[in-house]
C-alpha cells in the first residue's frame, strides 16, 4: 500500500503503532522496526531522485495500553520497548533523526473501538509535535521526551535503589507496583514490586527490601495497562510527557558503587 506513494518527495514520516506485531515476530521487531525506517527512507530518497532527504524525520507512537487479562508478558511492553530498538529512548545510534510519542497513560476503558484505540488523539498528536519541532525542524532547548533514569545506585545497607534522572520529574502519585526489581537466589529469578521511596527533583529511591537475593534488573510500567487517564506516577513537570517504560540490568550490586542502566 505504501509502495505507490514511493516517488513522492516527503518531509518525514509519522507512524502509529498497531498491536499485531505483539503476538507476531515479536522478539524480531527490535530489528524489523529499525529496519522498516532505514528501507522507507532509502525507498523514498531514490524513488523521488534525491528531493526526499536520506535521513528524513521519522515520528511514532509507542504502543498504547489495552485491557487484558493476561500477565504482563503478553508482549504490548516488549513492544514498546522495542520500537525504540532496545535503548528507551529516541532519537538514538539505531534510530537516529528519529522521534516518539509515548501513549500507555491514554487509558480508555470506555472507547466504542476498543480499549486498543484511545479516543484522546489530541494528546498524542501534541506529544508528537513536539518531537517533529524539535527533531524536524531544529528547535533547541525543547524537552520532548520523558524522563529516563540516567544512573542506577545500589544502596543496600539502606535496602533503596536510588535513581537519577537527567532532568526534573514530577511524582504526581507513589505507586507500589509499577516497578518491578528482579531477584534471584538458587539460580531462580522473580519480579518483585519495588516500592516507590523517598525523590526529590531529579532523583527516586525504591524500596527493595523485599529481595533477600542478588537485584539484577529493573523494570518500569512493564504491562499493558500501567495506569489509568494520565495517572501514571512520573511525568516531567509540565505534566505532558510521561516517564517511558523501560528496563535496565544492575550492572554492580557491590555497596556504594554505582549502576548504570543497560542501553
Amino acid at each position: 500500500m505504501i509502495h505507490p506513494l514511493h516517488n513522492m518527495t516527503l518531509k518525514g514520516v509519522i507512524w502509529y503503532q498497531g498491536e499485531s506485531n505483539a503476538n507476531f515476530n515479536r522478539d524480531l521487531y527490535n530489528c524489523t522496526f529499525p529496519t522498516l525506517i532505514e528501507d522507507w527512507r532509502q525507498t523514498f530518497h531514490s524513488g523521488s531522485q534525491g528531493q526526499t532527504d536520506r535521513l528524513f524525520p521519522f515520528g511514532f507512537v509507542q504502543l498504547s495500553s489495552f485491557l487484558s487479562h493476561a500477565n504482563s508478558d503478553d508482549g504490548f511492553p516488549q513492544i514498546r520497548w522495542h520500537q525504540t530498538a532496545d535503548f528507551g529512548h529516541v532519537p538514538n545510534l539505531r534510530m537516529p533523526n528519529t522521534f516518539m510519542a509515548v501513549a500507555m497513560d491514554l487509558c480508555d476503558r470506555n472507547s466504542p473501538f476498543g480499549s486498543i484505540h484511545p479516543r484522546d488523539k489530541q494528546t498524542v498528536a501534541y506529544r508528537l509535535h513536539l518531537g517533529a519541532r524539535a527533531v524536524a525542524y531544529g528547535e533547541k532547548m525543547l524537552t520532548f521526551e520523558g524522563p529516563l533514569p540516567k544512573k542506577i545506585e545500589l544502596l543496600a545497607h539502606k535496602g533503596l535503589l536510588n535513581l537519577m534522572y537527567s532532568q526534573q520529574i514530577l511524582v504526581q502519585r507513589q505507586d507500589d507496583k509499577i516497578f518491578e526489581i528482579s531477584c534471584c537466589r538458587d539460580h531462580q529469578c522473580k519480579w518483585l514490586p519495588a516500592p516507590m521511596n523517598t525523590f526529590s527533583t531529579q532523583s527516586l529511591a525504591l524500596n527493595i527490601s523485599s529481595c533477600d537475593g542478588a537485584l539484577v534488573a529493573l523494570r518500569y510500567a512493564w504491562t499493558t495497562w500501567p495506569c489509568e487517564y494520565k495517572q501514571c506516577p512520573l511525568y516531567h513537570p509540565s505534566s505532558t510527557l510521561p516517564a517511558p517504560p523501560f528496563t535496565a540490568f544492575i550492572a554492580n550490586q557491590m555497596l556504594g558503587y554505582h549502576s548504570k542502566a543497560a542501553k
